[in-house]
């Protein structure tokens, strides 16, 4: 009986390797000429920030921006290099008197087909200007031109009221007047996922929108560079990074960032997803409140500590916490000291204070500025201030960051040895966010995305800024406005980098907030599934959160080379009909399994 059975097996083996043979030789002979053409290409990438707004005008958060930049082209663009490249604008000239500049306007359409011209980028600039709501995002950016105007459908015209060094990173999405004309009476009103597609002019298209669980883009036909080398992305929400990384080992997923560094290193080895560790062009801070009065509308604002209004007690705690432990124990050698606002990926900008001037970890001096400010330790090493109150504050974490709960236990610990209770508060980015732009916080964790012409980052820390939804920790100080308005006018190169030390300078010794560390990007994606990726820089950067649309425009399925745009390769056949013959070696295991769905169907 065992014969019997051998020798079926073994004719129908033989019979299964003389078709699979005959398959291979066709296969390699003909794919070229014959591939079917490929199923749509989808890719995913995981995200945990919930989405504030996909209206452009309006949209502040790093999510939300991400997905602005793939939808609408700016008037120039920061290339992989970070210098400037052209965008709608094909070029530019300033004339001699320095605040006139012509910009001549490519030609191209908007997804819908019809032309983009000047007239749809004066519109866009002229609404920010005028309209209060259109300025949430993007206000500084146009708060010294005096005047923008289309003379023909291929010239732009901006006049400033004083020379401008940011002009050519002027980073406003333009949007095409014939849809957003006649929602300018209600911006706030306008989500911009009433009708898909949206119309853009960007690399992909908004196609559709779940709130709270998905937002898909779709591939712009008609764009300017040229169709991008994928069809769909999909970004996917996930409560947290933990659940992500596992969406992209089960293959929900294909790319995430914002890894924590245990999440990181437990993926080396994995041949299937690949790495990147990414230098940042964002910081992470510790937010302290203040309660500076509402820049616009001089109201009271939020509800810090007062004690925290006196430099010897920011100081204090700046000189309480541990930063090399937290770059060694939470974000394991993933990161390095910060000193400044603005990362050292941008070294023209970039803040390092003297040796005399440098604040380090110092518990016992932090005591005596404690106890200089009024803060005198109780019995039980508790401090209290000259009213009795005992010296406690409130720290607000978001829980979609992992290495900032851990942060936040070391916080804890480090700021009882020097008498101060903190207490944290764990809540969702939503709640958080809404917590800070309040004032409703005495410390919180926040972090911002620098762009290489530190202007907008630069203007986040004046007195106008606070209360709104890109202010920080309401720090006002005349002496740091006044630098900032002169180096928003300096062209000198040298002569504003100069500035721009002052003011980080000012605001190191004021502790406007206290700056812990600029992370490097925890970024992984499924090798089996897309690469090439550009980053930004090119040398070591980022694949997501860039100032451009590189990283995704880049991309390709596994199976293209970027040359190739589609098709199978010849290694990928023989590859695939190598693992079917070893496959059907168990003939009966494979009759069980071809009724299931692989991993690559689920959406």
């Amino acid at each position: 009986m065992a014969g019997g059975i051998t020798r079926t097996f073994r004719r129908a083996t033989a019979a299964v390797l003389a078709v699979l043979a005959a398959t291979a030789a066709l296969l390699v002979g003909t794919a070229p000429a014959h591939a079917q053409q490929p199923a749509p290409s989808t890719l995913r990438i995981a995200i945990s920030q919930d989405i504030d707004s996909l209206n452009p005008f309006i949209a502040v958060r790093l999510s939300s921006t991400q997905v602005g930049r793939l939808m609408y082209e700016y008037l120039t663009t920061i290339g992989p290099d970070n210098t400037v490249q052209p965008g709608l604008a094909e070029s530019w000239q300033a004339a001699p008197d320095k605040v006139t500049w012509t910009f001549k306007i490519r030609e191209a359409n908007w997804s819908d087909g019809r032309p983009i011209t000047a007239r749809d980028v004066a519109f866009t600039y002229n609404l920010i200007m005028t309209n209060a709501d259109a300025k949430t995002a993007n206000g500084p950016v146009v708060a010294n031109f005096a005047s923008v105007a289309a003379p023909d459908d291929r010239t732009l015209v901006i006049v400033t009221k004083a020379p401008q060094a940011s002009i050519l990173n002027s980073e406003i999405p333009i949007v095409p007047e014939h849809v957003w004309a006649s929602h300018a009476g209600d911006i706030k009103g306008f989500t911009n996922t009433e009708t898909f597609p949206a119309v853009v002019s960007g690399p992909f298209t908004l196609a559709g929108y779940q709130e709270g669980q998905s937002i898909t883009l779709a591939a712009n036909d008609r764009f300017w560079r040229g169709r991008p080398k994928i069809d769909q992305l999909q970004f996917v929400k996930y409560e947290n990074s933990d659940a992500a990384v596992q969406g992209l080992i089960k293959g929900d997923v294909d790319l995430v960032r914002d890894m924590t560094p245990a999440q990181f290193d437990s993926l080396a080895g994995n041949e299937r997803i690949s790495r990147n560790e990414g230098r940042n062009r964002r910081y992470t801070e510790l937010l302290v409140n203040w309660s500076n009065p509402n820049g616009q509308t001089k109201a009271a604002f939020g509800d810090g500590n007062p004690a925290l209004k006196d430099v010897r007690v920011r100081r204090a705690l700046a000189m309480a916490i541990d930063v090399d432990t937290i770059i060694s124990k939470v974000k394991q050698g993933h990161a390095e000291a910060a000193t400044g606002i603005i990362p050292p990926v941008y070294p023209d900008w970039a803040f390092t204070p003297s040796d005399a001037q440098k604040r380090r970890y110092d518990p016992e001096q932090a005591k005596k500025l404690l106890d200089e400010a009024g803060y005198r330790a109780g019995p039980d090493g508790k401090r209290a201030g000259p009213d009795g109150k005992p010296l406690a504050l409130r720290l607000v974490v978001a829980t979609d960051t992992a290495t900032n709960r851990q942060t936040s236990e070391y916080l804890v610990g480090w700021f009882a040895a020097v008498g101060i209770t903190l207490t944290p508060e764990f809540k969702s980015s939503n709640q958080a966010d809404d917590d800070q732009i309040a004032g409703n916080f005495d410390l919180a964790f926040s972090g911002w995305s620098v762009n290489p012409d530190p202007d907008t980052t630069l203007a986040q820390q004046t007195c106008a800024y606070n209360g709104s939804d890109n202010s920080d920790s309401g720090y006002c100080n005349p002496a740091y406005d006044a630098l900032y308005l002169q180096q928003q006018v300096e062209i000198d190169h040298a002569k504003r980098q100069a500035l721009v030390q002052q003011m980080q300078s000012l605001l190191y010794d004021d502790v406007a907030a206290i700056v812990l560390t600029n992370d490097k990007l925890l970024e992984a994606y499924r090798n089996d599934r897309f690469t090439g990726f550009v980053t930004q820089p090119a040398n070591g950067g980022v694949i997501t959160g860039q100032t451009g649309y590189w990283g995704y425009y880049s991309a390709v399925p596994s199976t293209l080379t970027p040359e190739q745009g589609g098709g199978m390769s010849f290694g990928t056949t023989i590859g695939i009909v190598a693992a079917v013959i070893v496959v059907l070696g168990v003939v009966g295991f494979l009759v069980v399994r071809s009724g299931r769905r692989g991993s690559d169907d689920r959406e």
